[in-house]
């Protein structure tokens, strides 16, 4: 991982002790409106700042997001085994496709960053130019064209068994959602899914077609769902978890 802006020390007071403190790295990016925060392996807390921005006003943003940070590093240090794949991925487990992917890395001229797939090997084409943002890029605009390919596989499987109809599928990047269902018939889903169990990736699909019926979540709505999968509860309670199947590159 190529070494970020700037580092520097923030103070996040905890219920559990007075305080603690956080080493947190800030990266400049040319392309950032706002200020953003994220944790990964390599680095921790990040925070992703637009160009010429006032770095002072940091400690309040930090202030008000303590509890956001607590929960993300509680997470980092909890789940041990979601952060196996450190960055770059070596393995993608496409749980929700039933594929665990190899991933193998060799540098070349040129400036073209390029992903391939052979059966169960990705190969990324690194040239000098590169950097980790354009590679995370390159990877979740992949994971989308394999996510659009796969899914709408499954929509029309289950589509064509309980005749609930769609007219389009779009795979986006949904900050909050798995999935959503449109009154014009469109059925969006979260690449994220691919890294689901198979299981809760069919619920998703099959949840939002369902919406093709019912565009709320009344009890006809519920009850539809059911008629098609008894376990269907059970898959939305496994579904509020669903991040801790994600890689931490991912957020």
């Amino acid at each position: 991982m190529r070494a970020l802006n700037y580092i520097t020390t923030v103070t996040i007071y905890r219920a559990s002790v007075l305080t603690a403190e956080v080493d947190y790295n800030v990266r400049v990016s040319p392309r950032a409106r706002n200020v953003t925060l994220k944790v990964n392996r390599a680095n921790g807390l990040v925070v992703v700042v637009p160009k010429d921005f006032d770095r002072s006003l940091l400690p309040g943003i930090l202030s008000s997001r303590q509890s956001w940070i607590e929960r993300q590093l509680e997470r980092f240090g909890s789940l041990p085994g979601r952060f196996e794949l450190d960055w770059p991925p070596k393995i993608l487990n496409l749980q929700g496709a039933g594929q665990e992917i190899d991933v193998s890395y060799r540098s070349v001229a040129g400036d073209q960053l390029r992903l391939s797939l052979d059966d169960n090997l990705l190969n990324a084409e690194l040239p000098n130019s590169y950097t980790d943002e354009n590679l995370a890029d390159i990877f979740v605009q992949w994971l989308k064209k394999y996510a659009t390919r796969h899914c709408t596989l499954i929509a029309n499987e289950i589509s064509l068994v309980t005749e609930l109809k769609y007219e389009k599928l779009s795979v986006r990047g949904q900050k909050t959602r798995w999935g959503s269902f449109s009154s014009r018939g469109t059925l969006s889903l979260n690449y994220k899914l691919l890294f689901l169990p198979e299981a809760l990736l069919r619920h998703v699909i099959l949840h939002e077609l369902c919406h093709s019926v019912h565009m709320n979540h009344s009890a006809d709505f519920w009850d539809l769902l059911e008629s098609f999968d008894e376990n269907a509860l059970e898959h939305d309670r496994q579904l509020a978890e669903g991040w801790k199947y994600l890689p931490m590159w991912l957020d």
